[in-house]
């Protein structure tokens, strides 16, 4: 445990919570840090009038004072809290992950990071438009936004760039925001997605209902979208690094960029894989169509970068069975093992 006064670098140690209680210069500290100190209650904080940063994460606590007004940041996270108390105007940054929240307070209009998961939590209250990080991702949520006259959801705020809302109850997801460079809508009840914004980076939107996927951005770079119900998937983007489309019900794979790594196409219904890139290092293509197994080990598309790679190509059957994962690069078709040696393939 420590504090910090205004203008100096020192940071006060101290053991005992009660210390808090006894300062004479209650008003010039601007950091408190009280974490993993197995506390069940605060000190009332009327007196800190300056305080900025208060971090009390990984305690027994169920309940907060009232905060000080300048207070920037709020780190609480992984206590019993069930709930907060309002959330002082200037607050910026605001984790209150890991707890026993039901409800939220109104959120200062200047909040421009939220972690609420890992909560109790069924509804947000109205985000602010300066939120840049929303992470509400393991709650009960079924829904983002509230409704508009329209009865359809308002839109996500304007700046916002980082979304986790996965392992909700989500039927749909509101308008995005027009810079959203990561999206994490995993395991939630999704039948399809809205647009994407063309800044977005990071889409994984596996376990849910989908049946297609929108135009993804040129900027992707990485994309799961596994264990959906996907047909077909749309043009990738040139910059793609990983994709993981393994358990849908795909029949082919449209063409890969040249700088993907990462391929998991596993558990799907494919007879055949499109040119593999120059650079792959990473292939799982076990469960398919059993079309498929002969098409790899007479695809000439198989032939890697030397410089990545122990193996230019796998030629024999042998190779196939016995090919070791600690290669850089390698096929996970383990599983065929018994089905590949029905087959009379000529080597």
């Amino acid at each position: 445990m420590y504090y910090q006064l205004i203008n100096e670098a020192k940071y006060y140690e101290f053991n005992n919570i009660n210390i808090l209680e006894t300062l004479n210069n209650k008003d010039k500290v601007v950091i408190i840090d009280i974490s993993t100190s197995n506390l069940t209650q605060l000190p009332n904080l009327d007196k800190f009038v300056n305080l900025k940063y208060l971090y009390c994460y990984n305690n027994q606590l169920t309940q907060l004072p009232q905060l000080p007004n300048n207070l920037i940041e709020l780190k609480c996270y992984q206590n019993k809290l069930i709930q907060l108390p309002h959330l002082p105007f200037n607050l910026e940054k605001l984790s209150c992950h890991s707890n026993r929240l039901t409800q939220l307070p109104n959120l200062p209009i200047i909040l421009n990071y939220l972690d609420c998961s890992y909560n109790e939590l069924i509804e947000l209250p109205k985000l602010p438009e300066n939120l840049k990080d929303l992470l509400c991702n393991y709650n009960q949520l079924t829904q983002l936004t509230q409704l508009n006259k329209l009865n359809k959801l308002n839109k996500l705020p304007i700046n916002l760039q980082n979304l986790n809302c996965g392992n909700n109850k989500l039927l749909e997801l509101p308008k995005l925001s027009d810079i959203l460079i990561k999206l994490y809508c995993t395991n939630t009840k999704l039948t399809k997605l809205p647009k994407l914004s063309i800044y977005l980076k990071d889409l994984d939107c596996s376990y849910n209902e989908l049946t297609q996927l929108p135009i993804l951005p040129t900027n992707l770079i990485y994309l799961n979208c596994a264990s959906n119900l996907l047909s077909r998937l749309p043009k990738l983007s040139i910059y793609l690094k990983e994709l993981n489309c393994s358990n849908n019900e795909l029949t082919q794979l449209p063409n890969l960029p040249t700088n993907l790594i990462y391929l998991n196409c596993a558990s799907n219904l494919l007879s055949r894989l499109p040119k593999l890139p120059f650079m792959l290092k990473s292939l799982f293509c076990y469960n398919n169509n059993k079309k498929l197994i002969k098409h790899i080990i007479h695809c000439k598309s198989l032939d890697i970068n030397k410089k990545y790679n122990k193996y230019r190509y796998i030629d024999k059957l042998n190779d196939l069975l016995n090919y070791k994962i600690e290669n850089y690069y390698y096929f996970s078709i383990i599983n065929y093992y018994k089905e590949l040696n029905s087959y009379n393939f000529s080597i």
